[in-house]
């Protein structure tokens, strides 16, 4: 477990590195222009939340929460953080909900699901969230999502991909293996992208 220390200095990097990266992508998607506009596939967050049962070994599903940034913030990285929520907005953020399944020693699965104005901004985030969440962990790009993000370690997991303007968002601790990270994606790629699901 990280100190208290070593959590602050994590997410002070992360705040500092979203700012950055949304500067960059920003200025990039003026000069792509026609690219940027094609991204208008939207999905409302809690639509996609609502589906999602419970994993095995987890405690049923928590309620449906509707965020704003500051909210998305928090689900992102565990705590509140006033810079990161800043940068969302900044970045074309608008909404977004989560949910949260818990389990035995320590188990966790928090899935955040984000509408945004353009998803490069979104996809950026969701990189540098990952980084964050599992600094120490191996680079985890499962072949079914073209385009994921993700890392992996023995006690963390965390995978972000993005469906047009949606932001697709996945972070597990303790015990959650990677069958349940996968087969929530799944669930949530399906449903975001207006596929059917067997919510299995």
């Amino acid at each position: 477990m990280k100190s208290p220390t070593s959590a602050m200095t994590v997410t002070r990097w992360f705040s500092f590195a979203a700012v950055a990266i949304i500067a960059t992508v920003l200025l990039a998607g003026c000069a792509l222009g026609g690219d940027q506009a094609q991204q208008t596939h939207e999905v409302e967050p809690g639509a996609i939340v609502a589906v999602l049962p419970s994993r095995p070994g987890l405690s049923p599903a928590g309620p449906v929460t509707p965020v704003d940034a500051a909210g998305y913030a928090t689900a992102l990285v565990g705590h509140p953080d006033a810079a990161l929520a800043s940068s969302l907005s900044d970045a074309g953020f608008r909404r977004g909900a989560t949910r949260t399944w818990t389990g035995a020693d320590g188990a966790s699965l928090t899935a955040a699901v984000g509408l945004w104005d353009d998803g490069e901004p979104a996809n950026a985030i969701g990189g540098q969230a990952v980084d964050a969440m599992v600094p120490d962990g191996q680079a985890w790009n499962p072949a079914e999502f073209g385009g994921s993000q993700g890392a992996r370690s023995d006690t963390a997991r965390a995978l972000s991909v993005v469906v047009g303007r949606v932001s697709l968002f996945l972070r597990a601790t303790g015990t959650v293996d990677d069958a349940a990270v996968l087969r929530q994606m799944d669930l949530m790629r399906q449903s975001a992208a207006g596929t059917g699901s067997d919510n299995g």
